[in-house]
């Protein structure tokens, strides 16, 4: 056996892991604003119509299947589940920079999400290191 056979397979840095309990934490309350309350980030949002209570309950869902596969990659401590649910988290955060510096131009919302991405990319950077080091190992 090589010494290699010895080396623990790496698993999700504690930072990284502090940083998922905050996004966790973050997007159960958001999942709970979208879906239920709107009007507390939206202060002119209601859910009176068909297409206001479509439109924020997707976003609610679509925040929920987020934080569930966060929940599941950090609980399993498994570094590639979280790197590619943090990989389509970034998409989902630009997107709606993107669609948010459109629709209403450089407001706190878009800024907000700017930096929330940049974290993102910064936890994702750290779990690409930590899965080359796993391949590493196997070789």
């Amino acid at each position: 056996m090589s010494a290699n056979n010895y080396l623990k397979k790496q698993e999700i840095p504690y930072v990284v892991k502090v940083f998922t309990w905050i996004l966790i934490c973050a997007g159960t309350f958001f999942f709970y604003v979208y879906s239920f309350n709107p009007s507390i980030s939206f202060p002119n949002a209601d859910l009176y119509s068909y297409s206001a209570k479509m439109g924020f309950g997707s976003a609610g869902v679509r925040i929920l299947g987020s934080v569930l596969a966060l929940l599941i990659s950090v609980i399993a401590n498994n570094p590639r589940w979280l790197f590619i649910t943090l990989v389509s988290r970034i998409f989902i955060e630009l997107g709606d920079a993107v669609l948010g510096l459109a629709l209403d131009g450089i407001t706190p919302n878009a800024f907000a999400l700017i930096v929330l991405a940049a974290f993102e990319i910064w936890a994702a950077l750290k779990l690409w290191n930590i899965e080359g080091a796993n391949v590493q190992q196997k070789n």
